[in-house]
């Protein structure tokens, strides 16, 4: 299942969907409120941190409630292959990893991460992996790819979230 424009600059990778309602289309301007209102408070978090990653501002409320999924995101459900328009690959959680063939690796090289943001990545106890270099070699363009844990905060703090979003900072300015 495919959420988003297909030309979207962030590939976000669950393993399940949301239920939809009838007639909905993400380009609606109330798309994520009426995706809210039918699931609940579960995928109320999704799109609250998949806002707060990709807002760039500070007013994330605004950006998941008026922005999220119209232009710059895509939402991929149960995909077992990277979007080949997107820069930045999202795979959110081990089953949507496995879906697309990546295999968690606490040893996975980081060295192009600066030692404060390697560091707060190991105090995480790995729960940002940067997988991009492991994946180049599958891949015919160059984008970054995390994989990360599921979207939710119990698992994705807002520490892990601010680290997030430094990381794709530095690695696309």
């Amino acid at each position: 299942m495919h959420i988003g424009p297909a030309t979207a600059t962030y590939a976000f990778y669950l393993p399940n969907p949301p239920l939809m309602p009838e007639d909905w289309h993400w380009s609606q301007d109330n798309a994520i409120s009426e995706l809210i209102a039918l699931n609940g408070n579960h995928w109320r978090k999704v799109f609250t941190i998949m806002a707060k990653i990709c807002a760039p501002c500070e007013d994330w409320r605004n950006y998941r409630d008026n922005l999220l999924l119209k232009q710059q995101q895509m939402l991929l459900i149960g995909a077992n292959a990277l979007s080949p328009h997107a820069n930045i690959h999202i795979v959110c959680g081990q089953a949507a990893a496995t879906a697309l063939g990546i295999a968690a690796d606490s040893h996975i090289a980081t060295n192009a991460l600066q030692t404060t943001e390697l560091q707060l990545m190991q105090d995480s106890q790995a729960k940002l992996q940067d997988v991009t270099a492991m994946l180049q070699a599958q891949s015919t363009h160059s984008s970054c790819v995390l994989l990360t844990p599921y979207l939710d905060y119990r698992q994705y703090s807002n520490a892990l979230i601010a680290l997030t979003r430094c990381h794709l900072q530095a690695k696309h300015s």
